[in-house]
């Protein structure tokens, strides 16, 4: 009861004096939120609202907004935040090993922490990314040759190919770094596919032809697939400077090549798949 009343005490404040500073157990605020320590034997502290899963309806007012999950439902224990246009982030652990985990291999930037393997077969059904999880496809087979695979990007409504095989002969694409899929994002098509679910730190990235890195970001290209028959790669530009040629449409399995690591795209710069109707999967970065 004495917590209940606290919070009414703190948004009565915040109400009646939101063009100055709030002090709670300080005169001298120093902030537009200022809480201080009442003694050093007390429970100092603030106590976020404690979920068992992600609130349903979320807009561009609650961005920002902070909670805590406690592990009880089907989301990982921990402190979350809302982005909008990407969605849910956790925050990443305090450990110095953990806060590294992210950055130690380009292919897999989120890390392995919260690790759930994921196989399913998509001409049984689409397949939605779960809130607060990132995706990552690393193998692929298709027992009906031709086919595809395309992901409905939710945040913009718009669909990319990631994957084809436009030639009978070949029953499965060649690429070796992983195909990427943000959370919410539904997968469908005629392909097996086998990965890995994880925490979502980053914002992966579906883009045809052309793509300018905003600014303050880093692109971190991981492949990209060319949907025509006569010419399954195509050359990749960075600018005007021509940096590799990539694709992982099988229809010709001598011609495909896939990147053996990823390609690192400035801000401001413009990565170009010089092939008319290909889609380039990847990721941002802050810088």
């Amino acid at each position: 009861m004495e917590r209940q009343y606290f919070y009414y005490i703190i948004f009565f404040l915040l109400l009646h004096h939101s063009d100055a500073q709030v002090g709670i157990n300080t005169s001298n605020p120093a902030a537009a939120l200022h809480i201080n320590n009442i003694s050093d034997n007390e429970k100092n502290g603030i106590i976020l609202p404690q979920l068992d899963e992600f609130p349903v309806t979320m807009t561009a007012d609650q961005d920002s907004m902070m909670i805590y999950i406690t592990g009880n439902g089907s989301v990982n224990k921990g402190y979350w935040f809302y982005e909008h246009g990407s969605g849910w982030r956790k925050l990443i652990d305090s450990t110095s090993a953990e806060s590294l985990q992210m950055y130690r291999n380009p292919k897999f930037p989120d890390g392995m922490k919260g690790i759930q393997p994921v196989t399913h077969d998509l001409k049984t059904g689409g397949y939605s990314v779960p809130a607060g999880k990132n995706l990552y496809i690393t193998s692929l087979y298709n027992s009906r040759n031709i086919g595809n695979m395309i992901v409905l990007d939710n945040t913009t409504s718009l669909s990319f190919t990631l994957i084809s095989n436009t030639e009978a002969s070949y029953t499965f694409p060649t690429f070796n770094n992983p195909i990427l899929v943000g959370q919410n994002d539904l997968l469908g098509g005629t392909f097996v596919f086998n990965g890995f679910l994880v925490d979502a730190t980053v914002d992966p990235i579906y883009t045809f032809s052309s793509y300018t890195v905003p600014a303050n970001k880093i692109f971190i290209y991981l492949t990209s697939n060319n949907n025509s028959s006569s010419l399954p790669i195509a050359e990749i530009r960075i600018g005007a400077t021509a940096v590799t040629q990539s694709g992982t449409n099988n229809s010709r399995s001598g011609n495909v090549e896939a990147l053996a690591m990823p390609l690192f795209i400035d801000a401001g710069e413009t990565i170009n798949n010089m092939q008319s109707g290909s889609t380039m999967n990847g990721y941002l970065i802050d810088k």
